[in-house]
């Protein structure tokens, strides 16, 4: 990930100030371990398929100190818009009729918690240097060791955040992390939260059959959302790109589309002849880009797609697989831009060991990605000797925000 992490200290002394409590910055973080964060880490954090469509909320959710068992809750609201009519024919000097008000919707829930970690079992801080350089890691290198396991249990976090962000943005809000607990094994599920109405079917026809006027019915959708709750503000199609690939640069509706766009903005006698071998030159078929900017041209009868690509890794006891978040076969319709907040509170394990820390544990604390991860170092007993931890914790849910504007379409099932 990085070059060499120069340090002016010796390796002794740099273990001593990874891994010693010593001095505070006021948020309870150490000054040493902040600065390497802040130097080598943080300008790497954003690359992450979440951060494509959720925000991080700026404050803490609380945690109640005297049940830190007990997952913090969080409330969302989405604004109701009216639906606005033309004005009434009025009689000088008579009432008005009055408008529907303005409502909110509120959505509430708790907040799970995620943690991955490092760990060398040493007799001595000695034996530990000597592994490290067995390793091939060099006095100066010993910083930079650190930078690359911190790096790794960063991304791990991220990519369990994009693989929430996935389901929740696929699912209308629900979470599940049954086919993906990891070691641990333990359970989260959460249930959709979006207006029962907003769970749509393809329309006429399954977007998978050949029949299909796949811009047509996604057309029909929107319109038919916007006429029944007045929205107005511009949307985007979330569209996953094995389905763009696979479905939709099959259809000849599709194809038709491009086609016009092409004949109107590209090379004027391009023909679109996809091959799903790929047999032929790249220039000769419809491909994912020439879609995305045909809907987001004036030509378009559908508004902006967005193509998501993402999968992640996890592991169990006996292996390591991959995995997607997005529900297959489904298209979501949501307002254009950020889709949600990612909520997050401290973390009962941090809070306590700041408060409550066993004397004979040295640590010290880092706080990553504005504060959606802490990041631990604990030297601890083992036995007669000591073990060396690095673990990152997060508490962390991506939320929708716009949910009574957000719909979900099973493009798998007709009307």
């Amino acid at each position: 990930m990085a070059q060499a992490y120069k340090s002016e200290y010796s390796p002794e002394d740099v273990l001593e100030k990874l891994f010693q409590r010593g001095l505070l910055n006021t948020d309870g973080t150490s000054p040493y371990i902040q600065k390497i964060i802040e130097d080598n880490i943080e300008k790497q954090a954003n690359q992450f398929f979440w951060q494509e469509h959720f925000t991080i909320d700026g404050a803490e959710v609380p945690i109640d100190p005297s049940r830190p068992r007990q997952a913090p809750a969080y409330t969302v609201n989405s604004l109701v818009k009216r639906v606005t009519p033309m004005a009434d024919a009025h009689s000088p000097l008579s009432e008005t009729n009055q408008m529907d008000n303005e409502t909110f919707e509120s959505r509430s829930g708790t907040i799970p918690q995620y943690a991955k970690g490092l760990y060398e079992t040493s007799l001595t801080k000695g034996e530990y240097l000597s592994r490290l350089r067995e390793m091939g890691i060099t006095d100066n290198d010993v910083v930079s060791q650190f930078i690359r396991g911190a790096w790794d249990l960063v991304k791990s976090h991220n990519y369990r955040l994009s693989n929430m962000a996935a389901q929740v943005l696929s699912k209308g809000g629900a979470y599940s992390n049954s086919g993906s607990k990891g070691i641990s094994g333990v359970s989260h599920n959460f249930s959709s939260y979006i207006l029962p109405e907003n769970f749509k079917k393809a329309g006429l026809l399954a977007w998978t059959d050949a029949d299909c006027d796949i811009p047509q019915q996604m057309r029909k959708i929107e319109q038919d959302f916007r006429a029944a709750t007045g929205y107005e503000a511009p949307m985007e199609w979330d569209l996953p790109h094995d389905f763009v690939v696979s479905v939709m640069l099959n259809n000849a509706a599709v194809k038709k589309e491009i086609q016009r766009y092409i004949n109107t903005y590209g090379t004027g006698n391009t023909t679109i002849v996809y091959s799903a071998t790929g047999a032929l030159p790249e220039a000769s078929y419809a491909t994912w880009q020439q879609l995305v900017e045909y809907s987001r041209s004036d030509l378009n009868i559908i508004s902006p797609i967005r193509i998501v690509k993402e999968s992640q890794r996890f592991q169990d006891l006996t292996t390591i697989s991959t995995v997607k978040g997005w529900q297959s076969g489904v298209a979501v319709l949501r307002p254009l831009g950020f889709a949600g907040k990612v909520f997050h509170s401290k973390v009962a394990d941090v809070m306590l060991l700041e408060k409550e820390a066993n004397k004979t544990i040295d640590f010290s604390i880092g706080s990553i990605q504005g504060g959606l991860f802490y990041l631990v170092n604990k030297v601890v007993p083992n036995g007669l000797y000591k073990s060396y931890h690095t673990d990152l914790y997060g508490r962390f849910l991506p939320v929708l925000t716009e949910f009574t504007h957000h719909i979900v379409v099973d493009t798998t099932t007709a009307d």
